[in-house]
């Protein structure tokens, strides 16, 4: 089992890798989820865990399945 440290720096490293999949900068994402880019750029460094409601709506912007961010 991972610790939550290491999930939250795999669910960083998979929120980064879809957005840059997609071409959207960190501000553009940021807009159409309703969130700060700022906290985008927290959560793609692993300072902050994210709920699941965040994940579903980064994941309707990037229009992958949540279950992307979960996965290795």
């Amino acid at each position: 089992m991972l610790s939550k440290g290491e999930f939250t720096v795999r669910v960083g490293k998979r929120i980064k890798e879809w957005r840059e999949k997609s071409g959207m900068s960190q501000e553009e994402l940021a807009d159409r989820a309703g969130l700060y880019r700022t906290y985008i750029g927290h959560l793609e460094n692993a300072r902050y865990s994210p709920s699941a409601y965040i994940l579903y709506k980064i994941s309707k912007v990037l229009k992958v399945d949540i279950s992307e961010f979960y996965t290795p």
